[in-house]
C-alpha cells in the first residue's frame, strides 16, 4: 500500500511540474544573448531632459540583437536601456544616439478609413541638436561589459533648442 501511495504521489508531482512548467516561459529566441543592466542620464543646460529617446547603435561586430537597444528618459532624465523589452544590453561597444521630437499644432480630425481620430497639419520639432542622433557625429559611446553592476553614463546634449523638421503628415 505504501509503495502504491508513493508512486501515486510521484506521478501527481510530475504531472503538476509538467503542467505548470519549471519556470516562467520566455518569448525570446533560444539564441538571445545575456544582457547587462544599463542606465543613461540625459541633461540639457544642466537640467534632466525628459521624454528623450535614447538608442544604442552597435559598433563593429555586434550581436544581431544589439540593434534593438533603446529607452526613453523619465522625469529625472534617466533611461533604463531595454533590448527587445528586457532590461539590459548585450556586451559590446555602442554609439549613443539621443533625440527628442514633438508634434505641435494641428487639428484633430476623424479618420474615415480607420474609424478613429488623428492630428492633421501638425509640425514636428526637434529639441536636441541633430549631431546627438547621428552615429557619425555623436560624442557619446559606451562599452557594455559582462558584469552585474549597472553600466551608467551621463550625456549632456548642450543648449535647449526648438528646430522645425517637417510636417507630421
Amino acid at each position: 500500500m505504501k509503495i502504491l501511495f508513493s508512486n501515486l504521489c510521484v506521478c501527481i508531482s510530475i504531472t503538476i511540474i509538467f503542467i505548470c512548467g519549471c519556470g516562467k516561459r520566455s518569448n525570446l529566441p533560444a539564441d538571445f544573448p545575456k544582457i547587462y543592466p544599463c542606465e543613461i542620464s540625459v541633461v540639457q543646460e544642466g537640467n534632466p531632459l525628459t521624454e528623450a529617446n535614447v538608442f544604442f547603435s552597435p559598433i563593429g561586430n555586434a550581436d544581431k540583437y544589439a540593434s534593438g537597444c533603446s529607452g526613453v528618459t523619465d522625469v529625472n532624465g534617466k533611461a533604463n536601456i531595454l533590448t527587445y523589452g528586457k532590461n539590459g544590453v548585450p556586451a559590446g561597444k555602442y554609439k549613443i544616439l539621443i533625440s527628442k521630437l514633438k508634434d505641435e499644432g494641428g487639428v484633430e480630425v476623424e479618420d474615415a478609413f480607420v474609424g478613429s481620430k488623428k492630428i492633421q497639419g501638425a509640425k514636428v520639432y526637434s529639441y536636441v541638436e541633430a549631431k546627438y542622433s547621428d552615429k557619425d557625429l555623436t560624442p557619446y559611446e559606451i562599452e557594455i561589459k559582462e558584469q552585474k553592476n549597472t553600466h551608467a553614463l551621463q550625456c549632456d546634449v548642450g543648449l535647449a533648442i526648438r528646430q522645425y523638421l517637417r510636417d507630421a503628415d
